[in-house]
């Protein structure tokens, strides 16, 4: 089929009412009763909190000021925590400390409840599925984390390994498919490279993380999009997908203050592994799924949507005049009219009166069971108290959210995983709600969609440049997909058989000449891989030359091909062999000069840079100069991107190579900002007054480096994860070393 882009939406977003000459930044979005509320920080010395709302992530309506209390002068990071009819905000006005304040709609009026809590800035309240509350925020060196006795009140709190390196905010924690991911920013708001890390924990939400190697997931020191930081979490309309919400740094304001923008980009997740979609800006792309079936039933269900089924052996049902497939998430949203309605059913794969599946609220016993209706005869599959059973307050709006597929069925209250049962897969039907006969529960949002457990993350149309993970392509053939064979946590797909393939519906974001890698398994090599794309087809052996020693898994090149802007196919099919793939990487590049030398201009005292960061392969030469003994070093860079300069930042603020020289020896390192890792030396002695001519080859994912005349490398490096494109650049400032202007030639 013709990838289109339906509805669309384009980052960074203007919105009405924003803060002038200040915009929009820390964006917090609050999902409530179907509906998205969105809070930011508040300019410096102004009053209040903004909130705008929208249906569906795109669209904003102005809410006004949602709090005039004296305490939001300058209100920080504001975030919105809904449970059991009230409505908890977290801020630090001006960064001193935290408050908190209460209200009853998600507009206001907030109501100051708390004095200064302290605790730094950026505070953020996670609930986990057994209704225990935490509280994070941020600090020099890596997120702080506090357990909640109430929603007032922290506990003693521990440094977590989620860290930047230097100072770290914005953190949001989420659990999906029992995992927790925690996001964090840093260093520094008015730095270009402002970016977003995870972590990813099976065990505990204040547990060692792990940080997996795809960090960050959000970064850009383009002139014209950086400084992209302090994230939220958002589930998406369909209920399924997962989107990142985060300002771009756009300058200061006359104030001081910084001027920024909102954007929002799609989630996916593989796994132990998550990913942006991005990050995008500029271009269309595809506008977040609404859900097959959404409407708000209310006192008068419409006659086209919902069917009333009359009274019978005392109860009423009301049914949506559709049905689900048998793959969904189906959403309720609801309150008691008063204290003594006993229950209220939330059913799903109805197919008639004496077949269908629901979600009971028993008001008496404080519980949540999950029955089977099958012949008229009704099974309690499985039952769990109620979260907070002893204070909850069924008169207040309360959520049941179901996800159903093949591998089962999840039942959520209010957000939290109460009740997963492996034996009931899905079923289709139709959704609706059931209660004893004289009730009347008040019905709100209602909603389902036909995807569960993510698998709307197949159907995302993947913006490029940008890297796609294999699970999330259409599978062709017996392609499939196989668990714990990678080193990350995340699903690979196999292609065994001929026919076997994997397709993506992509959005090129401009015409050009794009590098497509492949991250395979090291079994894979000697196989071939067929490539599809920009009209092109193309078989490219997976040579076992292009493969790291001791490495499992490899990010192999496939070549470059010819890419036109807009929505389309690109494919990978088996050709020979067996492959186990990872994902897929498409990079915009840039033709690299047959010969040039390049003199790196300073974009901090320690790093400058020149060439062009769309460069792949190419060769450099230069001379190396020792004036006078010194126990300092020297550095020529080596495909760096992302480079950017700030003192509240890491000082190695770039992504790339940085092949090092000391008085006897040479050293070759990976650096991503705050993760430097030294990965192959070799020994050169430099006498004062001593030059040696050095050549650097890099060639895909191997760099060899020449000393003077010889043949043979001093050192050799094949990085699993390489970085395939980057400038080149200098490093430090000792006078006690010279480097020639950089000749840089096309391989």
């Amino acid at each position: 089929m013709e990838v289109t882009l339906k509805q669309t939406y384009e980052n960074p977003f203007v919105l009405s009412g924003e803060w002038e000459d200040y915009g929009i930044g820390d964006p917090f979005i609050l999902r409530y009763d179907g509906q998205y509320y969105l809070y930011c920080s508040t300019k410096d010395r102004k009053v209040g909190v903004k909130a705008w709302s929208s249906d569906d992530l795109v669209h904003w309506r102005y809410e006004g000021l949602v709090t005039e209390e004296p305490i939001s002068t300058s209100a920080y990071a504001p975030e919105v925590v809904y449970w059991n009819g009230s409505f908890y905000m977290y801020t630090s006005p001006a960064g001193k400390g935290h408050y908190v304040l209460q209200s009853d709609k998600p507009t206001g009026p907030f109501v100051k409840k708390t004095d200064n809590l302290g605790l730094t800035i950026d505070g953020s309240v996670f609930i986990d599925d057994d209704a225990k509350w935490y509280f994070t925020h941020a600090k020099f060196g890596g997120i702080m984390a506090s357990p909640m006795t109430d929603p007032y009140t922290m506990g003693p709190d521990k440094q977590l390994n989620a860290s930047l390196g230097h100072w770290t905010e914005g953190s949001t924690i989420i659990k999906r498919n029992g995992r927790y991911f925690i996001t964090y920013t840093g260093n520094h708001v008015f730095s270009a490279g402002y970016r977003v890390n995870y972590g990813v924990n099976h065990d505990s939400p204040t547990g060692t993380y792990t940080i997996p190697e795809n960090n960050p997931i959000l970064i850009s020191t383009a002139k014209d999009f950086n400084g992209l930081g302090h994230s939220s979490t958002v589930m998406g309309p369909d209920m399924d997908a997962y989107y990142i919400v985060y300002h771009n740094l756009v300058g200061r304001s006359a104030e001081g203050p910084p001027v920024r923008r909102l954007n929002l980009d799609r989630l996916v997740f593989n796994g132990d592994k998550m990913s942006v979609l991005g990050p995008t800006h500029g271009t269309p792309q595809e506008a977040p799924r609404l859900p097959e079936f959404r409407d708000v039933p209310g006192a008068a269900p419409a006659d086209d949507m919902w069917e009333r089924k009359a009274p019978a052996g005392g109860s009423e049902t009301l049914l949506t005049r559709t049905g689900t497939g048998d793959r969904y998430t189906a959403e309720y949203n609801f309150r008691f009219e008063d204290a003594q309605t006993p229950s209220l059913d939330a059913i799903f794969a109805y197919s008639d009166s004496e077949n269908y599946r629901a979600a009971r609220v028993d008001a008496a016993k404080k519980e949540l069971l999950l029955i089977d209706r099958t012949g008229g005869s009704e099974t309690v599959i499985a039952r769990k108290p109620l979260p907070d059973a002893v204070g909850i307050d069924l008169t207040k709006l309360h959520t049941i959210r179901i996800e159903s597929d093949s591998t089962g069925t999840k039942l959520f209250w209010d957000g939290l995983l109460r009740i997963e049962q492996g034996s009931m897969a899905a079923k289709p039907g139709r959704i609706g709600y059931g209660w004893p006969q004289g009730a009347k529960p008040e019905l709100h949002y209602t909603a389902f969609s036909n995807d569960a457990g993510g698998s709307s993350d197949m159907k995302a149309i993947k913006p490029l440049p940008g890297a796609m993970e294999a699970v999330h392509g259409d599978r062709e053939g017996h392609a499939s997909v196989r668990s714990g064979i990678t080193p990350d946590g995340s699903d690979a797909v196999v292609l065994s058989s001929k026919g076997d393939g994997v397709s993506f519906p992509v959005n090129v974001r401009q015409d050009g000449t794009y590098l497509l890698s492949a991250n395979v398994s090291k079994a894979s090599a000697g196989a071939s891989l067929v490539l599809e794309a920009g009209g092109v087809t193309k078989e490219i052996k997976l040579d076992a030359s292009l493969f790291a020693d001791r490495a499992e898994w490899m990010k192999v090149p496939l070549g470059e091909v010819q890419l036109k802007a807009g929505p389309q196919w690109l494919s990978l099919h088996r050709g020979k062999g067996e492959i186990s793939l990872r994902y897929v990487e498409a990079s915009l590049t840039a033709p690299v000069p047959e010969q040039s030398a390049i003199k790196p201009t300073a974009v901090g005292i320690v790093n400058r840079f020149g060439g062009d960061s769309g460069w792949t392969d190419y060769t450099v030469s230069f001379d190396v100069t020792l004036k006078e003994a010194t126990k300092d070093e020297i550095g020529v860079l080596l495909r760096t991107s992302n480079e950017s300069d700030h003192k509240d930042q890491v000082k190695d603020a770039y992504m790339g190579y940085a092949l090092s020289f000391r008085s006897d020896k040479v050293v070759l390192s990976r650096v991503s900002y705050e993760n430097i890792g030294e990965k192959a030396s070799g020994t050169l002695s430099f006498k004062p007054g001593e030059t040696h001519r050095l050549t650097v080859k890099l060639q895909g994912a191997s760099m060899a480096v020449f000393a003077d005349s010889s043949s043979e490398p001093l050192l050799k490096w094949t990085d699993p994860n390489a970085f395939l494109l980057g400038r080149v650049g200098l490093r430090g400032g000792s006078t006690a070393w010279t480097v020639s202007p950089l000749t840089v030639t096309k391989k």
